[in-house]
């Protein structure tokens, strides 16, 4: 059953990733060619920045979520109205911090933009839009992730594939018309409450109880406020790991550059989305597993998710190197392009940072928040220093490589974390399974990077075809011969032959699937 519910949700998210990045490449391309790249670049700052004041959230999400697959496991309807209650107080809290800090920062928003002219009123108009649509986004969103930790995020999915697509199209229609960014915006925003807004109401109807006005107990609470105080670094940890980039950019290197800097990360976060669906449609099956207390069968199941994760990253990673210079050249021109060395460093955090996914669902499963924060500071701290420092040396490159090493560091302390404190197994096969990965993974990017740029293929459209074929190519083969006998590769194998008969016996005709 969790199987099939994780498929669902999968192809779902799967399918709604597809829809969506058409509709993000569309997007991108009418704001480059009717707004210019100062739009794009304010667009990727301000996005970062309203990041960072979502601290407020705290990690109440992820507490509350936690708290919810023992009592949907139990069919507990009155517990789970108290922590949705708890969850919706939280949030509409939430909201009003945000919106309140956001005003506080409102006087000094010119200090984020450098090597750049722009109306002040105007520069603060926007940053003031991109803080509603933040702070209005907390409104109803909450009953999301009761969809999430019922394995029934499909439901919310297609729901917001719907709305979305349509305010999408509208969108680019006025953009095009208009050629405003404030209009831009406020559809923006329409777009965002009409989701909220249709989850909630989806959510009232799935779930009856949540009309119950039922309260935790305050021991309950406080328990839960604990592990909040605890998830808090952890949030912050990768808000400041994953949502400092452009800022940094920005304010070492020069805020146009972010223009040139988001035609890649657009390309980057398509692909990283289209694969933590993977993560996404498994996480409530993860907690499901894990609360059950299996603990052997929870860590070959990390490893399975792990290689099956590690995949499609490689696919898309190396494809990415290789293809995203002359699909940039081709949509945006010249001026938009970045020089390899970054394009590599870009790519090499898509692959860690997806492969990765698989063991933070595994730990924000097992409940370790008061242990991790640790290793967030750390985590944090490092960033940082290593993105300032070579950032100063090393323009966009040393920034996106001090991104890198905190990702490594806190993967090889997390690590240690899990196996010594919940699953209390030995590491060593997950660890040389990581370390193998990678190196093929590294291996894969300069003989695929290696083989294209000596193929004398000059027009842009054959370039990002015959680069595209001969990348996977080249990571199907090197992966077959040094994967094809490990276990993990079994069982994806034996995954997917199990996919296409089920997709086969339900087509008219078929045999029926048992």
């Amino acid at each position: 059953m969790r199987v099939e519910k994780s498929l669902k949700n999968l192809i779902y998210g799967c399918v709604s990733q597809t829809v969506f990045s058409l509709y993000g490449f569309v997007m991108r391309f009418a704001l480059i060619h009717t707004l210019g790249v100062e739009a794009v670049s304010l667009n990727g700052l301000f996005t970062e920045v309203l990041a960072m004041l979502s601290l407020a959230e705290m990690g109440v999400g992820y507490a509350i979520v936690y708290h919810l697959y023992v009592p949907l496991r139990e069919k507990d309807e009155r517990k789970l109205a108290q922590l949705m209650n708890l969850y919706k107080t939280a949030y509409r809290f939430i909201a009003l911090v945000i919106f309140a800090a956001g005003l506080c920062l409102l006087p000094f928003v010119h200090l984020f933009v450098s090597r750049m002219e722009i109306d002040l009123g105007y520069l603060r108009l926007i940053y003031f839009l991109f803080l509603v649509q933040t702070a209005s986004s907390y409104l109803w969103s909450y009953k999301s992730s009761l969809f999430s930790a019922d394995q029934k995020g499909y439901m919310t999915v297609r729901c917001s594939l719907l709305i979305r697509g349509a305010f999408h199209a509208v969108n680019i229609v006025f953009l095009l018309l208009t050629r405003n960014y404030i209009v831009y915006l406020l559809i923006q925003i329409l777009s965002t409450l009409a989701v909220n807004l249709a989850i909630s109401r989806k959510a009232d109807r799935q779930y009856p109880f949540l009309k119950k006005a039922e309260q935790l107990p305050k021991g309950e609470k406080e328990q839960i406020f604990s592990n909040i105080k605890y998830i808090f670094v952890g949030t912050l940890s990768g808000k400041i790991t994953n949502s400092t980039d452009n800022i940094l950019i920005s304010v070492m290197v020069g805020t146009l550059h972010i223009g040139a800097y988001s035609c890649y990360s657009m390309i980057v976060n398509t692909f990283k989305k289209f694969v933590m669906q993977i993560n996404q449609a498994t996480t409530a099956s993860i907690g499901n597993l894990v609360a059950e207390g299996n603990r052997a069968y929870t860590e070959t199941v990390l490893r399975r998710l792990t290689f099956i994760t590690y995949c499609p990253a490689i696919f898309a990673a190396a494809g990415i190197y290789t293809v995203s210079t002359p699909f940039i050249r081709l949509l945006y021109g010249e001026e938009y392009l970045l020089p390899m060395p970054v394009v590599f460093i870009c790519v090499l955090n898509l692959l860690v940072y997806l492969t990765k996914n698989p063991l933070w669902s595994v730990m924000a499963a097992s409940g370790l928040f008061k242990q991790n924060r640790n290793i967030s500071v750390i985590g944090d701290v490092l960033n940082l220093l290593i993105s300032v420092l070579l950032g100063r040396k090393l323009g966009i490159a040393g920034i996106l490589l001090g991104t890198n090493c905190t990702l490594a560091i806190q993967w090889g302390l997390k690590t240690l974390l899990l196996f010594r404190q919940s699953l209390f197994f030995p590491k060593g096969a997950y660890i040389r399974l990581v370390i193998k990965a990678l190196g093929c993974g590294v291996f894969c990017l300069l003989a695929a990077q290696g083989l294209c740029m000596r193929l004398p293929v000059t027009n842009l459209y054959l370039q990002i075809f015959v680069y595209g074929i001969c990348t996977e190519m080249i990571v199907i083969g090197i992966h077959f011969l040094l994967f094809h006998s490990t276990p993990e590769f079994k069982y994806a194998v034996e995954t997917g032959k199990k996919l296409l008969a089920q997709k086969a016996g339900s087509e008219p005709g078929g045999e029926k699937n048992v």
